[in-house]
């Protein structure tokens, strides 16, 4: 009995993912040349489980997010990516760095699974501030350009009413090139120099000063939303509002295998790694709890190892 729920479960869950429909006693009866009774008996053992629920009187059942956890287990650890795939994924990846790095890991991760892809750096505290640019905006704002030593660039509004002229603007430059360090120390710093400057130059280093904290927060890349949105769950707006949240927050918990780690939260499913290439970070592929996971598995498994080993040799 253990062995054949195991397997109606499985069942159930391959004919899910695939039809987006609750799968009837009928159907897994077909499948397995065995009773429809048969089947329901094994149902009930897997719904006292919690393995499967009925979301309806009189329709199939579906798997839980524990009857998924289960049914991805038989994908791990993930078959490696297809050698093709694997050599798109590193020439897309070659060469990039800071920036354009995350903005390729988005998006080829994105390609390949058909899932939304968010790719997060966190605040390094001890990452230095290269160079800072600054640039009129409009008449009460400049926007100061940002080059961290990790290859990252921010770009921060600051607010100045009225904007300095051409000539207190490039002395605070003139200032601001001396101040390669830490970021968190960027602000203890342009505190010291507009205490000594004169009043239009001190008035725009605290501009600066009260603008910085916007450099720190974690840098988030995503791609690939209107994929899950093109999905049926997409439907039910619900669904919906929570993938975008997702997205703007991801958030993973549990090491599974590999580095990898899956979970459920109301209908959607996550899969994250992480990863460093002179940035560490996460990416992590949202898509319904209804995932293809032998795919996904395998892309973000395939991510994890094309930073690891490098571009192909041309």
């Amino acid at each position: 009995m253990r062995e054949r729920a195991a397997r109606i479960l499985n069942l159930v869950a391959d004919r899910y993912v695939r039809t987006a429909r609750p799968v009837p006693s009928a159907t897994v009866a077909a499948e397995l040349d065995v009773s429809s009774a048969t089947v329901r008996s094994a149902f009930g053992v897997l719904e006292d489980e919690g393995l499967l629920h009925q979301p309806h009187t009189s329709s199939g059942r579906i798997p839980t997010a524990l009857g998924f956890r289960r049914y991805a287990d038989a994908f791990l650890p993930p078959e490696p990516l297809p050698p093709i795939a694997l050599a798109v994924l590193q020439r897309r990846l070659a060469g990039a760095h800071g920036d354009a790095l995350l903005q390729q890991l988005a998006q080829v991760a994105a390609e390949l699974s058909g899932y939304a892809v968010v790719v997060r750096v966190p605040t390094d505290p001890h990452v230095h501030a290269l160079e800072i640019h600054l640039s009129l905006l409009h008449a009460r704002a400049l926007l100061a350009v940002v080059v961290l030593a990790n290859g990252l660039v921010r770009q921060v509004r600051v607010d100045v009413d009225p904007s300095p002229d051409d000539e207190v603007l490039g002395s605070a430059e003139r200032h601001l090139r001396q101040l390669t360090l830490p970021v968190t120390e960027v602000p203890h710093a342009l505190a010291a120099l507009a205490a000594q400057a004169e009043p239009e130059l001190a008035r725009t280093l605290r501009a600066i000063h009260d603008a910085w904290p916007a450099v720190a927060p974690p840098r988030v890349v995503s791609a690939g939303l209107s994929n899950v949105l093109n999905e049926p769950e997409a439907r039910d707006p619900a669904f919906v509002r929570l993938v975008v949240e997702r997205v703007e927050r991801p958030a993973t918990t549990g090491p599974l295998d590999d580095g990898l780690c899956l979970d459920w939260d109301q209908g959607l499913a996550a899969v994250a790694t992480r990863w460093s290439d002179g940035l560490d970070g996460t990416l992590t592929l949202v898509g319904p709890a209804r995932l293809r996971y032998g795919r996904a598995l395998q892309v973000v498994g395939g991510v994890a190892q094309a930073l690891r080993d490098g571009p192909t040799p041309a």
